[in-house]
């Protein structure tokens, strides 16, 4: 027989890259805080995401290193103590069950690649923008949409040590999320976190990023058998 708390135990360990992000997330976000405002401009001139830097070369400084990591970096900033919490709970919410799928180095490409997408998605709305953009959100959209595509279409076979939602839920929570930040753009709603709103286009860039390949890295890296498609007859 097999002990109940082992059964459960999967589900309440939090996977180490998880741990890693979100210790250096609260890490960075508590040494903005000693900052002085002239050095806490200079975090965000850095490492926040501008557009401008990008599209207006000859206006913006042209900056090499901040070409090369803002569009990563941006992510492990917050504007307040609201916003790091909101994006911790949803880093644990679907990172976990994502993390738990995956080899901890396609983690951390899919969180990298949906920070970059969602950032040059959201770009596209704003090309000649001085506004900084900062926080997870666009990246752990890119993990929500990585979870509703594993969770509609998984490979492999159903096992609690790798949790998933019910396909019917993760379709409702699919366009949930897609008409969320929609109705984010339509209504012109937004939230203020200190620096800027709801940056709606980089929540759907990174969303349509992680289920457009949800089902192609589902497994990738883990000693797990993937399931066989469904044979027609």
């Amino acid at each position: 027989m097999v002990d109940e708390t082992e059964k459960r135990q999967p589900i309440l360990n939090v996977p180490t890259v998880i741990q890693i992000i979100a210790i250096i997330a609260i890490l960075i976000h508590f040494l903005q805080l000693v900052l002085s405002p002239a050095q806490y401009n200079e975090v965000i001139r850095y490492l926040a995401f501008i557009p401008a830097r990008f599209s207006l070369p000859d206006v913006w400084q042209f900056e090499g290193f901040s070409l090369a990591i803002s569009p990563v970096s941006y992510a492990f900033l917050h504007a307040d103590i609201y916003h790091l919490l909101l994006n911790m709970f949803f880093l644990l919410a679907f990172g976990t069950a994502v993390a738990r799928r995956v080899s901890w180095l396609i983690f951390l490409i899919l969180y990298a690649a949906g920070s970059v997408t969602s950032a040059f998605f959201w770009m596209i709305f704003h090309a000649e923008a001085v506004t900084p953009l900062v926080g997870a959100s666009g990246a752990l959209s890119a993990i929500a949409g990585a979870l509703v595509r594993m969770s509609i279409s998984p490979k492999i076979p159903y096992d609690p040590r790798y949790p998933i939602m019910q396909a019917k839920t993760a379709i409702l929570f699919g366009w949930f999320w897609i008409g969320l930040n929609l109705f984010f753009a339509l209504t012109a709603v937004t939230v203020s976190f200190g620096i800027g709103n709801i940056a709606w286009e980089a929540h759907i860039g990174g969303f349509i990023l992680g289920f457009s390949i949800g089902r192609l890295i589902d497994g990738a890296g883990l000693n797990i058998p993937i399931a066989r498609p469904p044979v027609s007859m």
